[in-house]
């Protein structure tokens, strides 16, 4: 019941903000716009899109090798099908689930989180990053620039700290063992207990090599994600740019993080056209190319992470 009243919550509040959203556009232009869309940049950025999947797959393995490529591009997938379908992005849960139970060896459900916590934190990384370079090109409301910079600043803190915690896991897990002496319980001792299992699923990148093969593919999957924003834009508008694309695909990335609703739904469609509208294009067209990228990244998400899932008997072992 806890639940069903969670996705009530996020569904209404997907509606609400959708609602509130579209009486500010002329709808029937948007339709229009859609409806004109040029086939050719959809289908490059359909093959786009599908080679950045694939190489998701290979990245995680960077520094979990105890799933087979096939094992983590499936779970990736169903990763993002719960992130679409459930609320609060309780889809990283389901995916730490579904990765425990092919891993080889004890890698738990808390490691698995843990690891998919880094992966979360290097998108970020490259994102502000891609941010920075595009509100330093690209004019907006300086309002909209500081929500862009403190979202970088945000996730650059992040990717400090989990530089730190790697190159100090042994010193944390001995301060958090020092503390369970001191205060002995079952709260310091589970405290002690995930801990040591979250470091578990960060500590391979430790070693430079990997952690520098995990920035840089990262870094080539959201450049495939940018090109694929772009090739959306182009599809509806002649004069689209290369650095419109990437504002385009860090706000609407930094949006769905926003765990309100399910998949972002609503959320992306208020941010995405805001920084679009005051870069200089046309109201409907930046919702045309919203609701474009951001529906098309939906279906086919959800559709193939419920293949996997229900192919690979994952239902089979809730969690």
């Amino acid at each position: 019941m806890k639940r069903v009243g969670e996705f009530a919550i996020s569904f209404a509040l997907a509606v609400l903000i959708l609602r509130a959203l579209l009486g500010h556009f002329d709808l029937h232009r948007t339709a229009e716009s859609l409806r004109k869309a040029h086939p050719a940049p959809l289908i490059i950025g359909i093959m786009l899109m599908l080679i950045a999947d694939l190489l998701r797959g290979l990245r995680w393995q960077i520094w979990q090798r105890s799933l087979s490529y096939w094992n983590s591009l499936r779970v990736i997938q169903i990763g993002f099908m719960g992130n679409n379908i459930l609320p609060g992005r309780l889809g990283e849960i389901l995916r730490a689930h579904c990765a425990a139970t092919k891993a080889n060896g004890h890698w738990g459900r808390t490691a698995a989180l843990g690891s998919i916590a880094a992966e979360r934190i290097l998108d970020g990384l490259i994102l502000g990053v891609f941010g920075l370079v595009a509100i330093s090109i690209v004019h907006v409301d300086r309002r909209l620039e500081w929500g862009l910079f403190l979202a970088s600043l945000a996730f650059a803190g992040l990717a400090t700290a989990l530089v730190l915690s790697v190159r100090h896991q042994e010193w944390i897990r001995r301060l958090i063992l020092a503390v369970n002496h001191k205060c002995p319980g079952r709260l310091t001792a589970f405290a002690r207990e995930k801990t040591g299992q979250l470091l578990d699923g960060i500590v391979p990148l430790g070693r430079l090599p990997r952690m520098l093969a995990a920035i840089t593919s990262t870094a080539v999957i959201w450049g495939l994600e940018g090109a694929v924003c772009y090739a959306v834009g182009l599809a509806l508008w002649g004069d689209m740019h290369l650095h419109t694309a990437l504002l385009f695909l860090v706000v609407v990335n930094f949006a769905t993080l926003v765990p309100l609703t399910m998949g972002g739904i609503g959320t992306v469609e208020a941010a995405g056209p805001l920084y679009l509208i005051s870069s200089g294009v046309s109201p409907h067209l930046a919702l045309a190319m919203v609701v474009l990228q951001h529906a098309g990244r939906y279906l086919f998400t959800t559709a193939t992470g419920a293949a996997f899932y229900l192919g690979g008997g994952f239902q089979r072992r809730p969690a």
